[in-house]
């Protein structure tokens, strides 16, 4: 419901990605972290880790699915899916099956919405490709060149033919681009064989430190789409530094997250502190009162303004948060402490 209506008030405009041609889509980056480990506390949907021998463990994951743009910081977290003991199974759950099911989920809650899915090397295969694409939807996926053998030797075997293309340019920050990239490239030998278009890409800034990425893609790639393809690309560590580090390391407490308890408790709780940065980042995204207030009090560092924040609620009467966050901006009078002897 929230997301929605960031869709029905133009949120979304700013977060919309263009790229051969594509229109009103949006890159959604996916990733997994973990939430618990523990090697005593444990609860029925807890996956295993070890079983049966003495170190053995237990964890809970989730995958995450954010709204991601290469020029904005803020993101947008769909509902995520927990990776944990499924009822009716013996066997741990994993990142790919719950893929299945985010991604089932997505379709189903928000079937208008044009989507280039970011992921990592994972899920850089023709079953995950012919998922995604069953769904309407596009992607960039990481390929890294030890993990697709037939992948890089049919790359050879084109750029022998004079069909691997290769680009090169200096941006204004005197940073190098140089990448080559091919349409039409097997990703596997095995059948079905998947048709995939490459893009390795390497970016040497003025200091000369080199940084080198690879990804698959059905985005016909072109001289004017390899940049816009590979900054979509990039986009999947706004899942990592924007979304799970904050979760984790401003004060969301994510992998604490107060409570294990004996069924859903602790899967539940991690949908609640979800739901808490989507709201975050809503006010980060439209509200001026709360974009003032994390930059000029809180000097960009939400861990500052939670702590602001939580002194007011202890100290004053508040009737709104708009007054609340007003206060924080301009400060408040004075006075010595009141106290009710009646």
């Amino acid at each position: 419901m929230l997301f929605n209506e960031v869709q029905r008030g133009g949120g979304l405009k700013g977060f919309r990605f263009s790229c051969a041609g594509l229109k009103d889509h949006y890159l959604l980056a996916i990733d997994g972290t973990g939430l618990y480990y523990s090697g005593k506390c444990r609860c029925q949907e807890c996956c295993i880790k070890n079983e049966g021998k003495a170190n053995e463990a237990y964890y809970h994951q989730m995958l995450a699915a954010c709204i991601v743009h290469p020029d904005r910081e803020t993101v947008l977290p769909l509902a995520p899916e927990p990776i944990v003991h499924q009822d009716g199974t013996t066997k741990n759950d994993c990142e790919k099956n719950a893929l299945k099911r985010l991604l089932s989920d997505i379709k189903r809650d928000h079937p208008q919405l044009k989507l280039v899915i970011v992921l990592d090397g994972l899920y850089a295969d023709g079953p995950t490709v012919r998922l995604i694409r069953s769904y309407g939807w596009h992607y960039i996926i990481v390929a890294k060149d030890g993990n697709h053998t037939s992948m890089i030797e049919a790359m050879d075997a084109l750029d022998q033919k004079g069909d691997v293309k290769r680009f090169e340019m200096t941006d204004g920050n005197g940073a190098k681009h140089w990448c080559r990239y091919a349409n039409g490239v097997p990703l596997n030998k095995t059948e079905p064989v998947e048709i995939v278009n490459v893009l390795d890409y390497v970016e040497t800034d003025k200091k000369g430190k080199r940084h080198t990425w690879g990804w698959i893609t059905d985005i016909p790639l072109t001289e004017e789409t390899v940049l816009p393809t590979a900054e979509g690309g990039r986009c999947r560590w706004h899942i990592e530094n924007e979304t799970f580090n904050t979760l984790k390391n401003q004060g969301y407490e994510l992998e604490h997250n107060y409570g294990h308890g004996e069924q859903h408790l602790a899967t539940n709780l991690a949908y609640l502190t979800f739901l808490a940065f989507l709201v975050d980042q809503i006010q980060q995204l439209c509200c001026p009162v709360f974009q003032k207030a994390l930059k000029l009090r809180a000097r960009g560092t939400r861990t500052y303004l939670w702590k602001l924040i939580l002194r007011y609620f202890l100290s004053w009467l508040i009737e709104s948060w708009e007054e609340m966050f007003q206060a924080i901006i301009h400060g408040t009078a004075a006075r010595k402490i009141q106290f009710d002897t009646s």
